[in-house]
């Protein structure tokens, strides 16, 4: 998590500092969808969960399509992680993500660009789980 006020940390320490260091804010912004991870039960207003710090997170995008959060971004122009423009279209960290094989350009190293996925049902395709052989479990 990367905030405007420069703070680099893990989603939910970054909350915490943030939290420290302006303790007026009750709400935060958040680009969450319905089919982002875990967050299917979520609404535009939504506590955080159990085990987080307190605060109100608005989700107002928590119904876009992947399509329209591409027409949203291209049309405006907004600046995105460039990770984009090489084929990913979920970005998680270095060991649970690639580029999608939707968009694969025959074979080899090469990709089109995330916003050039046709079917979003796909947009997880190149995410996956690791095993973890020490908890002998999915992570």
């Amino acid at each position: 998590l990367i905030l405007s006020s420069g703070i680099n940390a893990e989603y939910g320490e970054g909350l915490e500092i943030l939290m420290k260091e302006h303790p007026d804010i009750k709400a935060i912004l958040m680009g969450t969808r319905r089919t982002d991870p875990y967050s299917s039960h979520l609404t535009e207003f939504a506590p955080t969960d159990p085990g987080w710090p307190q605060i109100l997170r608005v989700n107002p995008i928590i119904t876009w399509s992947y399509s329209q959060v591409w027409d949203f971004l291209r049309t405006l122009q907004v600046p995105y992680c460039p990770l984009y423009d090489q084929g990913y279209t979920s970005i998680g960290n270095v060991l649970n993500t690639k580029p999608n094989p939707a968009l694969s350009v025959g074979e080899g190293d090469k990709f089109r660009p995330a916003y050039e996925l046709g079917d979003g049902e796909k947009e997880r395709s190149g995410s996956f789980k690791l095993f973890n052989t020490t908890l002998n479990k999915l992570i």
